[in-house]
C-alpha cells in the first residue's frame, strides 16, 4: 500500500473521531429539552415549534408543592440563613413580662399607692418639750422651776382606718391597672408575632411569584424568537415581572419591619433577629357575639378598675364627712422648784370647734367624685360595646374569608394548576397556560396569608379584651380631677 494511501486513511480515522468526539460532547452538556411551548395534541394546526432550552421552568413550576399555606412556620429572617436562637410565642410572652418598661412603671403605682395606704393609717406623733421658769420676789434669791411637757394629738371617729381604707383601695387600683397593662403587652406581643409570621409567610411566595414571572418573561422570549408572541407581550411580561420585584422587595421590607417592632415591644430592641416556631393559622373556632359581650362585661380590667374607682369614691365621701368631727387635744406639763421642793402639773384638753369650716366643700368634692364614678363606669360599658361591634365585624368578615378561601377557592387554584402541569406534561396544555394559573394560585395564597392575620388580630383583641398599648404608660390609680386636699394622705 502506498504512502499516500494510507495517509488519507489515517486523515480519514481522524476526522470520524473527532466527529464522535464532538457529538458525544454536545450531548452531555446540553440541557434536557422541554415539550414543545404551544403545541397542544387537540391543535393539529398549531404551528411547529422549537424545543425549550431551559429546564429551570418545569423545576420552578414544581416547587409549588414544598408550600402549603396551613403548615406550621419556622420563619428565618431573610439574609440570616443561620440563626443562634428560635422563639416560641410563650419564650416571648415571658420575656415581655420581664423586660416591658410600662410594667415596670405599674408595678411602682402599685408600691406608691401602697406606701400611701400605709402612711395615712399612722397615728400622728407626740410633741415632747422642755419649759422652765424663773421667779425673783424683792430681794430674795431667784426661784427656778425645771420640768417638761407632751402633747399629743388623739384622732377620733375612726378617720385613720378611713384614711388607710381609702389607699388601700387605691392600691387594690393599681394592681387591676397592672394585670390590666400585662394584659396589653400580652396582646401586643401576640398580634406582632402573628404579623412577623405572615410577613415571613409573604415574603417566601412573593419570591416564588418572581420566580413564575421570570420564567414567564423567559417564555415570552422564545415565543417572540419563534413568532409566537409579539413585542407588546414581551413589554407586558417584563412590566409584570419588576413589578414582583417591587412587591418582593416590599415584602422583605415589611419583615424587618415587623421584626424590629416585635423586639421593642417585647422590650428588647437589641434583640438579634432570630426564628419564629408556630404557625399564623387560627386554632380555634370564633366566638359568636353573645359570649363575647359577656365575657367582656365579665373580665374586662376596665370595668374592673371603673367599679373599684367607685368604691374608693365612697370610702373618700365617709372620710370627708367625719373630717369635721374635732380630735382631741391633750397636753401634760409637770415643773419642779428645788428651792420650794414643789411640783407642778398642768394637764390641758382641748379640741377646735366646727363652727365656720364643717368641711363642707370637701365633702361636696368627694360627692361629686362619686357621681362622676358611677357615671364613667356607664359610660365605659357602651364604650367597650361600641369598641367591640366594630372589632366584631372585622373578626367575623375575616373568618368567613379565611373558610372561602381554605376550603373553595385556594384548593381550586391549585387543582386547576395542577390539572394544567400534567395536561401540560402530556402535550395537551400550553406552558402559559400553566404559568398563569400558578400565579393565580400564589396571588390566592398571599391574599389568604393577609386573611388569616386580619382574622388573628381580630381574634387577639376580641379574646384579649380590646386591650392594646404595650408601650403605652400605664394609667395612674386615680385620674386627674380626685381630691388630695393635704399633704399627709387622707
Amino acid at each position: 500500500m502506498s504512502w499516500n494511501c494510507m495517509r488519507n486513511r489515517f486523515v480519514v480515522f481522524m476526522l470520524l473521531v473527532v466527529a464522535a468526539l464532538s457529538g458525544c460532547a454536545t450531548s452531555r452538556s446540553a440541557p434536557m429539552a422541554t415539550p414543545p411551548l404551544l403545541a397542544a395534541a387537540d391543535s393539529p394546526s398549531s404551528p411547529p415549534t422549537v424545543a425549550r432550552i431551559d429546564s429551570d421552568s418545569e423545576h420552578t413550576a414544581m416547587q409549588l408543592a414544598s408550600h402549603s399555606a396551613n403548615d406550621a412556620s419556622m420563619v428565618a429572617m431573610s439574609g440570616h440563613t443561620e440563626s443562634t436562637s428560635s422563639w416560641s410565642l410563650d419564650a416571648l410572652e415571658s420575656l415581655a413580662l420581664s423586660s416591658n418598661p410600662t410594667l415596670q412603671q405599674a408595678q411602682a403605682q402599685v408600691s406608691a399607692a401602697e406606701g400611701a395606704a400605709m402612711q395615712a393609717g399612722l397615728f400622728p406623733n407626740p410633741v415632747v418639750g422642755y419649759e422652765g421658769q424663773f421667779t425673783q420676789i424683792g430681794g430674795s434669791p431667784n426661784e427656778k422651776w425645771n420640768g417638761g411637757y407632751v402633747s399629743q394629738e388623739f384622732v377620733t371617729a375612726g378617720k385613720l382606718e378611713l384614711s388607710r381604707r381609702k389607699w388601700s383601695q387605691r392600691a387594690q387600683i393599681a394592681r387591676t391597672n397592672l394585670q390590666l397593662q400585662r394584659q396589653r403587652v400580652i396582646n401586643d406581643v401576640r398580634t406582632q408575632f402573628y404579623r412577623t409570621l405572615a410577613a415571613q409567610e409573604l415574603q417566601a411566595i412573593w419570591r416564588d411569584v418572581v420566580a413564575n414571572g421570570e420564567d414567564n418573561l423567559q417564555t415570552r422570549r422564545e415565543m417572540l424568537n419563534v413568532g409566537q408572541t409579539n413585542q407588546p407581550g414581551l413589554l407586558t411580561a417584563e412590566v409584570d415581572l419588576q413589578r414582583d420585584r417591587l412587591d418582593l422587595n416590599q415584602a422583605e421590607q415589611e419583615l424587618r419591619h415587623a421584626w424590629r417592632t416585635l423586639a421593642a415591644v417585647v422590650g428588647t430592641p437589641e434583640m438579634p433577629p432570630g426564628m419564629l416556631t408556630g404557625s399564623v393559622q387560627p386554632t380555634e373556632a370564633p366566638m359568636d357575639w353573645d359570649s363575647a359581650v359577656a365575657q367582656l362585661m365579665s373580665t374586662s380590667p376596665e370595668l374592673t378598675v371603673a367599679h373599684e374607682t367607685i368604691q374608693h369614691d365612697r370610702i373618700t365621701v365617709q372620710r370627708e364627712e367625719v373630717e369635721p368631727i374635732p380630735n382631741l387635744l391633750l397636753d401634760v406639763t409637770t415643773i419642779k422648784s428645788p428651792i420650794a421642793d414643789t411640783t407642778e402639773t398642768t394637764l390641758n384638753v382641748g379640741l377646735p370647734l366646727p363652727i365656720f369650716d364643717r368641711n363642707q366643700g370637701t365633702v361636696q368634692q368627694a360627692r361629686a367624685d362619686l357621681k362622676q364614678s358611677h357615671a364613667e363606669a356607664r359610660r365605659l360599658e357602651l364604650e367597650l360595646q361600641t369598641r367591640l361591634a366594630t372589632q366584631f365585624r372585622d373578626y367575623k368578615t375575616a373568618w368567613q374569608r379565611v373558610v372561602d378561601y381554605d376550603s373553595t377557592m385556594v384548593p381550586k387554584a391549585k387543582k386547576a394548576y395542577d390539572l394544567l402541569h400534567e395536561s401540560y406534561k402530556a402535550r395537551r396544555a400550553a406552558w402559559p397556560d400553566v404559568l398563569s394559573a400558578q400565579r393565580r394560585y400564589l396571588v390566592l395564597r398571599a391574599e389568604q396569608v393577609n386573611n388569616v392575620l386580619m382574622f388573628r388580630e381580630a381574634d387577639v383583641a376580641v379574646r384579649g379584651m380590646l386591650l392594646t398599648g404595650g408601650l403605652t404608660t400605664p394609667p395612674a390609680p386615680i385620674g386627674a380631677g380626685h381630691i388630695d386636699a393635704v399633704a399627709k394622705p387622707r
